[in-house]
């Protein structure tokens, strides 16, 4: 018990929870909610989808609220419930605007991991993670309903950290981590804020390839840290075609990207 309590870890984390209580005391504790537009559109669209959900034991499928109708799953306008980590939280009866503000606190955590790995000192590692944490873009996106973006931003610290970690040390174990959380980070469906992590932890591994070229010890481990990054990515990916694929599958309908591929052909 005494070696939890001096955990660096342990005590960044109960900083960070104290932090999200204080700052979000009255939604925390009061009983409030966020009132953006943003905010309750979609809450009020979900009421009615989540009710029929429990009625019928089934997900429901389409919605007649927007644009006179849209499909749920394919449009992206009621996945919470496809999204896996949402059925644990359902265990323990926690509210979605919870499961928001808990995301703050792995984003901290992720933060905390990802300096730490790479060498800062533990103060450093709690400053810039809290400091990641509550900047004003994360904050924002919580309270003027933008959740799924917040929480989508929640893993780019987790990937980040887990991408080093392959390059350095390309074994199963983190391979698989990597591909859950991508996976999951995919599944919270805020495809914008997937690529650009996506795209960072590529450029990352590029980097490495290139800085290692010359020294054949270095590039071996680069070269098998590229292949489980790939496999990771594949098997992220996997993890979330239960929402992407019926998406691709509606967009020859949707006027959403205004192309002529794209609904607008006419």
């Amino acid at each position: 018990m005494k070696l939890l309590i001096k955990n660096p870890s342990v005590i960044t984390a109960f900083i960070l929870l104290v932090i999200v209580c204080v700052l979000f005391n009255p939604v925390i504790f009061g009983g409030k909610t966020f009132g953006s537009p943003d905010s309750l559109a979609p809450k009020s669209t979900g009421i009615i989808l989540n009710k029929v959900q429990e009625k019928t034991g089934e997900y429901p499928l389409w919605q007649p609220w927007i644009f006179s109708g849209m499909p749920t799953a394919e449009a992206f306008t009621n996945i919470s419930n496809l999204y896996f980590p949402d059925y644990f939280f359902r265990i323990f009866f926690i509210p979605g605007r919870l499961i928001q503000l808990a995301h703050l606190i792995f984003t901290g955590l992720g933060g905390f991991f990802l300096l730490k790995y790479i060498r800062c000192s533990p103060l450093s590692s709690f400053l810039g993670s809290s400091a990641f944490m509550m900047m004003p873009f994360m904050i924002t996106m919580v309270v003027f309903g933008h959740g799924s973006q917040m929480m989508t931003a929640a893993y780019i610290p987790w990937i980040m950290y887990l991408t080093i970690k392959i390059m350095q040390k390309p074994i199963m174990l983190n391979i698989g981590f990597l591909a859950i959380l991508m996976g999951l980070q995919l599944q919270r469906a805020h495809a914008q804020i997937a690529y650009y992590t996506w795209m960072l932890a590529g450029a990352y591994v590029l980097f490495t390839l290139i800085s290692t070229y010359k020294v054949p010890e270095k590039r071996n481990t680069s070269l098998y840290g590229l292949g489980g990054f790939v496999i990771a990515a594949v098997l992220g990916i996997c993890i979330a075609l239960l929402i992407y694929l019926p998406s691709l599958e509606y967009t020859p309908f949707s006027v959403r990207g205004g192309g002529t591929s794209g609904g607008a052909d006419y």
